[in-house]
């Protein structure tokens, strides 16, 4: 079996139509608890353009009551160890990797394991300054990597999309963003969220 794990970025949108014809595949997505109030309806024009694809969308939660929110520069004291160690009662903040891996990457591969996956899709490409260390054709922990746009670039990608999927562009994209919308608080990725903040 193969799993396209499916952000509901461009890179992600352009897999799916790049692979939809590939036997035995199943469309995964995870939706955080802090998840875009859009994210539900534009997950399910997604679906509806690709009516003979399994879509299998998980929700999770970040727990940010123990590990507080997700920022770029962490105090050790803020931290949920730190504030134990100390024996302080401060606001929580956790390293923005540890909130994605949580809430978002784990799931993803939790699941794509209890599927019995072999393989798994990612729109992933080489010249992203955020990817898995993984390259296309590895095998990792017994799971082969399809990296189809690896070798694309960001304005490759776009073009692709807006030639043959201009309705499934998110329109945050036409705003300047140029990475999926994941959480709606999201603190962090100040680099990448400055347009939405």
């Amino acid at each position: 079996m193969r799993v396209l794990q499916f952000s509901g970025g461009l890179d992600s949108l352009v897999c799916l139509h790049l692979t939809q014809h590939t036997p035995d595949m199943v469309v995964l997505t995870a939706s955080t608890d802090g998840a875009y109030p859009e994210r539900a309806v534009y997950l399910q024009a997604v679906e509806a353009a690709f009516p003979d694809l399994k879509f299998i969308h998980i929700t999770t939660h970040r727990a940010l009551d123990v590990y507080g929110y997700p920022v770029d520069v962490v105090p050790l004291r803020y931290t949920a160890l730190g504030a134990l160690i100390h024996g302080e009662r401060r606001p929580r903040y956790q390293d923005a990797y540890s909130c994605c891996h949580r809430a978002i990457w784990e799931p993803l591969d939790r699941e794509t394991r209890l599927l019995g996956a072999t393989t798994v899709i990612r729109g992933q490409r080489a010249d992203d300054r955020m990817r898995a260390p993984v390259k296309d054709g590895q095998t990792v922990d017994g799971l082969t990597y399809c990296l189809p746009i690896e070798g694309w670039t960001r304005l490759q990608v776009q073009r692709y999309a807006d030639k043959h999927l201009p309705d499934l562009v998110p329109a945050s994209y036409s705003q300047g963003e140029k990475t999926s919308r994941d959480c709606l608080d999201c603190t962090a990725y100040l680099r990448d969220n400055r347009v939405r903040m």
